[in-house]
């Protein structure tokens, strides 16, 4: 009974692994309980819903998280306000909501939404370090990141505190923006930071991101779960900037809407792990992501995860509002 017991266990994990890679759901019956695996086939599932979030590549075509868009019938919002296909540039970090193709190569896209990490004045720069001050927020410059012409790296670390810039990029878990993108910006009308809320003060209405204070008591327009911001929440907050350096919101607004998710549909994303339950969850990219025991590694092991590692990940939307990865690539 003993040798048969090992025999039956030692199948299912030496199964397991293999299956767990496949197409269709399948079940595995040893003597007992059936055990569900799920279904999920990269490179040659159906057309699907996704969500995609990341950087625009530097090919032809849309191209995010390795999938090209067809974007000819796509809403387009460039930091609130309509845009067109054109005002996208390489290296924005945008939210792509459409249908994957079979094949999950290409697909269409139906809303695509770039909001900058922070449009406001140069506040210092370091070119030994290669990294920016602006509007309280800390930006890393890379080799990776695209200069906007007529910038480029020199004249980027010779912008005089006050020129107004427009960063994208990732946040890390300190809140430093890694750059993917930045431009001048020509228009200063409004700025813009997207991080995450500390030191909130509901009886004086007011936040801090990263080394800005935020007062949101005069907003006009507020979109976020519950109708009020929370400690830890990442936020879009727009407004005006006042001669003491204190944001004044006119809009404030959840950085990631989740109630457009579709449950079951595929997220994509790429981004750095913000935060870490050592257990199985994940936050990247505004987003709760949580691991399994299909969850497919690609460069690492599950041991490898920790604070402030790049990932792309692949996964489905489902219970609990987060994201289950199915697949997770480590990025240098």
């Amino acid at each position: 009974m003993f040798r048969k017991k090992m025999y039956q266990l030692l199948t299912i994990v030496l199964v397991v692994p293999l299956i767990s890679c496949g197409g269709s759901s399948v079940e595995l019956s040893y003597d007992g309980p059936t055990i569900n695996l799920p279904d999920f086939t990269p490179g040659t599932a159906s057309p699907t819903a996704v969500v995609s979030i990341g950087p625009i590549a530097a090919h032809s075509g849309l191209t995010v998280n390795s999938v090209v868009y067809d974007t000819n019938n796509a809403t387009i919002t460039i930091n609130g306000e309509p845009g067109v296909v054109d005002d996208l540039r390489t290296g924005y970090v945008v939210a792509v909501h459409g249908m994957l193709d079979a094949g999950w190569k290409s697909g269409t896209a139906e809303r695509i939404a770039f909001n900058a990490n922070v449009i406001g004045p140069v506040e210092g720069t370091d070119p030994v370090g290669r990294r920016l001050a602006v509007m309280g927020q800390r930006v890393q410059i890379g080799a990776d990141t695209r200069i906007e012409p007529p910038l480029d790296s020199d004249a980027l670390f010779n912008l005089t505190n006050g020129t107004p810039v427009q960063v994208s990029g990732l946040p890390k878990v300190d809140g430093e923006i890694v750059a993917t993108h930045v431009q001048i910006e020509s228009n200063l009308e409004n700025v813009q930071v997207v991080g995450e809320i500390s030191d909130l003060d509901y009886a004086a209405m007011s936040f801090r991101i990263n080394e800005l204070s935020v007062d949101y008591g005069s907003t006009l327009i507020m979109d976020l779960p519950g109708g009020a911001p929370n400690e830890g929440m990442v936020v879009i907050a727009r407004g005006s900037l006042e001669g003491s350096g204190v944001l004044q919101v006119s809009e404030l607004m959840s950085h990631v809407d989740t109630s457009e998710f579709v449950t079951g549909s595929l997220v994509q994303l790429t981004g750095f792990i913000a935060r870490y339950n050592p257990g199985v969850q994940l936050f990247v990219n505004s987003l709760d992501i949580e691991t399994a025991f299909h969850t497919i590694f690609h460069n690492g092991l599950f041991n490898d995860l920790s604070l402030g590692i790049k990932v792309e990940i692949d996964g489905r939307w489902g219970i609990g509002n987060r994201v289950t990865a199915e697949q997770l690539w480590f990025l240098n």
